[in-house]
């Protein structure tokens, strides 16, 4: 009896986590595909923010990958948000930028060697409210997922 219960209870878990790897593997699919039409029709404004391109080099894969973020300009930096499109998981590029991928903006047709930086304490919540007025409601995103979403600096290598 306790055998059943068991095995009822391990399949209804393998079920759960299948379902959970489809999803994100669709929803990486369609980021991915989405990621390609915004560059290749080279937006430079989306949801009525700015746009720049990040590319950085999979810390699995070695593959270089160009992601289309929103971004605040700030002095001689822009600063994003990790929020993945509200996703409860931190996006690829992030997790490059800390694995210590060389990483490139480009913003306006120019290119800038870049190391990405976390934005923490009063810094963070400065930035979180700009970024929430001048850019996007990510607060809303956060709202979703029970990670913090990380803000980031991208600032030009010396």
């Amino acid at each position: 009896m306790l055998l059943r219960v068991w095995a009822k209870a391990a399949a209804r878990h393998v079920r759960v986590y299948t379902m959970r790897r489809m999803q994100r593997r669709a929803f990486v699919l369609v980021n991915r595909v989405l990621n390609v039409v915004v560059r290749r029709l080279r937006l430079r404004r989306f949801r009525g923010a700015d746009l720049l391109f990040l590319t950085t080099t999979g810390r699995k894969t070695g593959q270089a990958r160009t992601t289309p973020l929103l971004y605040l300009a700030d002095g001689d930096r822009w600063v994003v948000v990790a929020s993945n499109g509200g996703a409860d998981w931190e996006p690829g590029w992030w997790l490059n930028l800390r694995a210590g991928s060389a990483a490139t903006v480009e913003v306006d047709g120019r290119r800038t060697a870049v190391t990405g930086t976390l934005i923490t304490g009063p810094e963070r919540t400065r930035m979180w409210q700009r970024l929430n007025e001048q850019v996007f409601d990510y607060s809303s995103y956060q709202a979703k997922v029970s990670r913090q979403l990380a803000v980031v600096a991208l600032a030009p290598t010396s």
